[in-house]
C-alpha cells in the first residue's frame, strides 16, 4: 500500500515540503527559538514512551513536563552508543509501536560493533527537509536536477532502506528518472560509465571515490560527466583531494555532515567554506572528555539531538565520535545564510586520533600534512595516499602514483622526501617516519567504505598512557 494514500502522511509532507526548505531564512531569531523549543518538548514526550529513555529519565528524576525548551536540555542525560547497543531491539522503540511498520538501520560497524536503530516512513520523509534547504541554497530544483548517489547499499544500511522502501513512493512528487543510486562496491570504471549515461547535476559520495573518478576524468573518460556540484561525506576531505577533484570536474567539492543515527544532513559546507548547521532539525552541543559542555570556540566532542521523527529518538547522543568547534552565538557567514556555523570544519572520528609519545593529540583532519607539499610541488602525481600509525612512535605513509605522470614534474623520490620532511618538522624526530609507494590502498571490508586517509593501529589504552605521562 502506498503510504501517501493516508492523508495523515500526505498533508504534513506537503506542508513540510514548503516550510522546511526556507525556515531558517524565513523565521526571525525569536520565532526559530520558539519553533525549536516546541520541537524539543514534542520529541522528549515521545522519548518518554521509549524504554531506554524512560528508564534514564526516571533515574535522573526528569519528567517531560520539566522540559520547557532548549535551555532545559542540559537536564536530560546523555545517550551513548553502548546504550543503543545494549537496549536493541525492544528498548529502542515505544512498546506500542508496530515493528512491522518500522525499518532497522545500522551503522557501518568499523569498530566491529555496529549500532542498530529503528526508523519509519514518516521519519525518512521528514529527513528530506535539510536536503531541500541545501538544494535551495545551491540553486538546484529537487524536481528537475539530476542527482547521482554513490553509496553503501548493503542490507540494513540507510542508503539501501531509502532506495528500496522509501524512494519508490515519491514517484508522485519527484521524477525517479532524475535519481541514480550506484553501489560504492562497483568497479570505478562501471560507476563512471553509469554517470556518463546519466549526466548528473549533483554527485554525492565519499572522498576516495571522487578521487578515483577524478583520476579517470583526467584521463579523458566520462566526457558527459560535468556536474554543477559535488557533495562529499562519510570521511575526511583533505585539501589535496579537494583540489585534485575540483580540477578534474571544474566544479566545487563541498562537505555534507550526516550520520545513520541522525538520518539526515546535520550540516553542510557553503561556497564560503563554512559549515552551516540545520538548527531547525538538530540541536548540537560540544563536550570535553569529562562530558562537560565546552565554550564556543573550544574544540569538543559532538553531541546531537534530533528535533523530529519517530522510530528510535536521538536525544543528547554522544556516539558520533567527531570533534567540532561551535561558533559564538550570533556569529554568521558572509554567504547570507542565517544558520549557526561550526567555527572550524568537523575534525573526524575520535577513534582515529593520533597520539604521539610526547602526549600531543591530532584528530585525523589535523594530521594531513601532505596537501601543502603536493601543492607547493605543483603536482597531481599522487593518486591516493594514506597515513598509518603503526606504533605510537612509528608512522607509515603510503602513496599510490599515477603511472601516466610518473616521469612528469618532481620525481617520486623528491615527493617522498618532501613529505617525510614535512612530518618530521611537524612532529619531531622522536617518531620514525617511513614514506613508501604501493600499488593500491584497500578499503574496510567490514563497512564496505573506501579507505580512510588516517588510520591508527595503536590501542586506545596505549594512547592514554602517553596522555597521562
Amino acid at each position: 500500500m502506498n503510504p501517501f494514500l493516508n492523508p495523515l502522511i500526505t498533508i504534513p509532507f506537503l506542508k513540510n515540503y514548503i516550510a522546511d526548505s526556507n525556515r531558517m531564512q524565513r523565521l526571525t531569531t525569536r520565532q526559530l527559538e520558539r519553533y525549536r523549543d516546541k520541537a524539543l518538548r514534542k520529541i522528549v514526550r515521545y522519548a518518554y514512551t521509549v524504554p531506554i529513555y524512560h528508564k534514564k529519565y526516571k533515574e535522573a528524576g526528569i519528567h517531560p513536563d520539566d522540559i520547557k525548551g532548549i535551555k532545559d536540555i542540559t537536564r536530560l542525560p546523555f545517550i551513548s552508543k553502548q546504550d543503543l547497543r545494549e537496549n536493541y531491539p525492544d528498548g529502542l522503540i515505544p512498546i506500542t509501536h508496530n515493528k512491522k511498520k518500522a525499518y532497522v538501520i545500522s551503522t557501518g560497524g568499523t569498530t566491529g560493533k555496529p549500532v542498530s536503530i529503528y526508523t519509519d516512513f514518516t521519519t525518512m520523509l521528514r529527513a528530506i527537509g535539510p536536503n531541500l534547504a541545501e538544494m535551495k541554497y545551491f540553486n538546484m530544483n529537487p524536481r528537475k536536477s539530476k542527482i547521482a548517489h554513490i553509496g553503501n547499499f548493503s542490507r540494513y544500511r540507510i542508503d539501501s532502506i531509502s532506495r528500496d522502501s522509501f524512494l519508490p513512493h515519491l514517484k508522485y512528487f519527484y521524477s525517479l528518472d532524475n535519481v541514480l543510486n550506484i553501489d560504492v562496491n562497483e568497479p570505478i570504471k562501471n560507476i563512471l560509465e553509469k554517470l556518463n549515461r546519466f549526466e548528473p547535476d549533483l554527485i554525492i559520495s565519499y572522498p576516495a571515490i571522487f578521487q578515483h573518478l577524478a583520476f579517470l576524468k583526467k584521463k579523458g573518460y566520462g566526457e558527459n560527466v560535468n556536474p554543477k556540484l559535488l557533495h562529499v561525506g562519510g570521511a575526511i576531505l583533505d585539501e589535496y583531494t579537494r583540489s585534485y577533484v575540483e580540477d578534474a570536474f571544474n566544479c566545487k567539492l563541498l562537505n555534507i555532515y550526516q550520520s545513520v543515527e541522525a538520518q539526515a544532513s546535520i550540516a553542510f559546507e557553503c561556497y564560503e567554506r563554512n559549515w552551516h548547521i540545520h538548527s531547525d532539525f538538530f540541536h548540537v552541543e560540544s563536550v570535553d572528555e569529562d562530558m562537560n559542555l565546552v565554550a564556543p570556540g573550544e574544540r569538543g566532542h559532538i553531541v546531537i539531538t534530533r528535533l523530529w521523527g519517530g522510530g528510535t529518538p536521538i536525544i543528547r547522543y554522544t556516539g558520533m565520535d567527531d570533534w567540532v568547534t561551535l561558533s559564538d552565538e550570533g556569529e554568521r557567514c558572509n554567504c547570507g545564510l542565517r544558520s549557526p556555523i561550526f567555527k572550524k570544519p568537523v575534525e573526524g572520528r575520535m577513534r582515529a586520533n593520533i597520539v604521539l609519545p610526547d602526549g600531543r593529540v591530532f584528530p585525523p583532519g589535523a594530521f594531513c600534512f601532505i596537501s601543502p607539499v603536493l601543492h607547493d610541488l605543483k603536482t597531481y602525481k599522487v593518486k591516493q595516499y594514506q597515513i598509518v600509525q603503526k606504533k605510537v612512535d612509528e608512522i607509515e605513509i603510503l602513496l599510490v602514483i599515477d603511472e601516466d605522470l610518473r616521469n612528469i614534474g618532481p620525481s617520486v623520490q623528491e615527493i617522498a622526501d618532501k613529505i617525510k620532511e614535512a612530518y618530521v618538522n611537524k612532529i619531531g624526530n622522536g617518531v620514525k617516519i617511513t614514506v613508501k609507494e604501493v600499488k593500491e590502498i584497500k578499503g574496510d571490508e567490514k563497512s564496505n567504505k573506501p579507505p580512510p586517509i588516517v588510520i591508527t593501529q595503536v590501542e586506545t589504552k596505549e594512547g592514554y598512557k602517553h596522555l597521562e605521562s
